[in-house]
């Protein structure tokens, strides 16, 4: 079974995502804040790592955490799919998608909006950890 980590401050996105995965056959764990992300990661022993862009203490929190995963040796290898609602918040100039994915500035395999239907969600997922 393959393991997806989530990070979300928004305890209703947690909930959506574990759902429709776990119906998938995918173990999920997931925490919502950007607190110790490298260690919890590798701990569970993820095969997939699902984050948030903006949290609470940070509006690019998300970034950051990718750029974290992708420096340590432990999670550098995962997949990171960037699951958020950050142009619609339009704090940053701009639009996000994948075409700004950058070795050091965009760390990540896949970029997707929030709101995500579940279809495109398990889409993604699979392509990126096929269970």
């Amino acid at each position: 079974m393959k393991k997806v980590y989530v990070i979300d401050d928004e305890p209703s996105i947690v909930e959506t995502v574990t759902m429709v995965l776990e119906s998938k056959g995918y173990q999920v764990a997931a925490q919502n804040d950007d607190k110790d992300v490298v260690d919890h990661v590798a701990e569970f022993g993820a095969d997939l790592v699902i984050v948030d862009v903006m949290l609470p203490e940070d509006d690019s929190a998300g970034f950051k955490m990718a750029r974290d995963l992708k420096a340590d040796e432990r999670t550098r290898d995962l997949p990171v799919l960037m699951l958020s609602a950050v142009n619609e918040a339009g704090i940053f100039p701009g639009k996000f998608s994948n075409k700004d994915i950058d070795d050091s500035w965009l760390p990540v395999s896949e970029f997707v909006e929030k709101p995500v239907k579940p279809a495109l969600l398990i889409e993604k997922v699979q392509a990126l950890c096929p269970n």
